[in-house]
């Protein structure tokens, strides 16, 4: 990869006597925390909907073969299906992920859609060792290191797609960032009004409103209370929203080799990603600020990128996104922040404007933001041999990146309990790991030479009707 750059989202690239430059052609911003939209309620609901119509039937009718959809049984992918069936005339075929772990699967909700929708639907049923078997022909296309197997399904997803005929799906990939939906929004705004009221009575009760489950673990809640809301919290941080995550994935350093983490110490890649903030920053509203940082870092290069498009075109599959048009992005923000985020109801606006196409139960289910599973997918009762052989410390110790021994002892952990009820950050470690070791096989061992060292197929269970 030495002199290979990406082009950043939003830029062109000019090439001339062998210098390459770069600029800009669109880019987004958000209005002074002080100069609101005037605009009511239920009129930005009406001109949201406008936008979103339009861009999804751009989207499905601007095709020279058929477009399906994906549909996840959440209020994004509900939302651009419903719009089809309205207002085109085009019989509307759907694909989602099922999930053989119960924890993962929403089948229920799509089950619901489809036959709200009659769509002609298909799904594509993954089980954990699945995952693990794809994983090494996923980083292949991904070509970088990934914290999460979330990849791996949609992958799998974009093959049945492929072979259903299609080559064209709408997804909703987007909704999130630009109508505020991920947790880390609601988070950041509780731990904003916390910074600001340190000695708050409502304390306990907001936390609970967030954490619904923390009710039920009283032994857990004081000790989750404290890591989420001690550290960091300092209202004018300009990265008051992300800093948790951002601590959390930083801790995947403790499992470096040393020479390795010495080297990755030499700059503060949070500071100097901080100090090319938009001279305007400072200057929008908390929430604006979370969505910006969301939006130029994990959107471009997780979302539409090792977990988007690369598993799509893959299978030779393209993915259009009706919730990222731009002229959407642009009316979306401008929007109030409490049109999007009302106290900590998420995607507010998005559910007023919609709601005459969407059942209630989607409607006011409670986020579930798409995983898979991590550790569990890699650790079976038998060994699944590219991970063993990755793991080696010997391979390890060879590559350079990862110490052995904290490798091994992270290892043994999986294995005594394959892989389940692991932690948060164990599971990031686990996948940082093996995604790291086989970009490393595949693009330096063997220079890129060596294909998609993809195993032998497996069985793959298809359902075609689910109704």
């Amino acid at each position: 990869f030495t002199g290979i750059e990406e082009l950043k989202p939003g830029n062109f690239a000019v090439i001339k006597n062998g210098i390459v430059k770069s600029k800009a052609y669109w880019t987004f911003s958000f209005p002074e925390e002080s100069s609101e939209s005037g605009l009511s309620e239920k009129k930005n609901a009406d001109l949201l909907r406008n936008h979103l119509i339009d861009a999804s039937k751009l989207r499905f009718t601007r095709s020279d073969v058929s477009v399906g959809a994906y549909l996840s049984g959440g209020i994004d992918s509900s939302i651009t299906s419903s719009i089809v069936t309205k207002y085109t005339k085009a019989p509307l075929k759907t694909f989602s992920i099922r999930f053989t772990d119960s924890e993962f699967d929403e089948g229920q909700y799509q089950k619901e859609m489809v036959k709200r929708l009659d769509a002609d639907h298909r799904d594509v049923e993954v089980s954990n060792r699945d995952i693990g078997d794809v994983f090494p022909e996923v980083i292949w296309h991904a070509e970088r290191p990934i914290l999460r197997t979330a990849p791996a399904p949609l992958f799998l997803l974009s093959r049945l797609v492929r072979e259903s005929g299609y080559k064209v799906v709408v997804t909703g990939e987007g909704a999130d960032e630009i109508m505020a939906g991920y947790d880390i929004f609601r988070e950041a705004k509780v731990r904003l009004f916390l910074a600001r009221n340190p000695t708050s009575a409502k304390r306990s009760k907001i936390l609970m409103k967030l954490y619904p489950w923390m009710e039920r673990s009283p032994g857990k809640a004081p000790a989750f209370a404290d890591a989420f809301f001690s550290k960091g919290l300092y209202p004018l941080d300009p990265a008051l929203s992300h800093r948790p995550r951002w601590n959390t994935t930083s801790s995947l350093k403790h499992i470096l080799d040393p020479d390795f983490r010495r080297e990755t110490e030499k700059v503060d890649v949070t500071e100097a990603f901080l100090s090319k903030l938009p001279g305007a920053f400072n200057g929008w509203d908390a929430l604006c600020k979370a969505q910006w940082l969301e939006m130029v870092t994990l959107l471009p290069g997780y979302i539409l990128s090792a977990q988007g498009d690369r598993m799509l075109m893959a299978n030779s599959v393209e993915g259009r996104f009706p919730f990222l048009d731009c002229n959407l992005v642009e009316f979306s923000n401008q929007l109030p922040p409490r049109h999007k985020l009302l106290a900590l109801n998420e995607k507010h606006l998005l559910k007023i404007a919609f709601n005459d196409m969407i059942p209630e139960s989607i409607l006011k289910r409670p986020k579930q933001p798409y995983r898979a599973p991590d550790a569990a997918s890699f650790f079976p009762e038998q060994d699944i041999d590219w991970v063993y052989d990755a793991t080696r410390p010997s391979r390890l110790a060879h590559a350079s990146v990862f110490n052995p021994k904290a490798v091994s002892r992270l290892i043994a952990k999986c294995r005594q309990v394959q892989g389940h009820k692991m932690s948060n950050t164990d599971n990031m470690r686990i996948v940082a790991i093996l995604s790291t070791m086989l970009v490393y096989h595949h693009y330096i061992e063997q220079d890129g030479s060596g294909g998609k060292n993809q195993r032998p197929a497996q069985p793959m269970k298809v359902i075609d009707k689910t109704i």
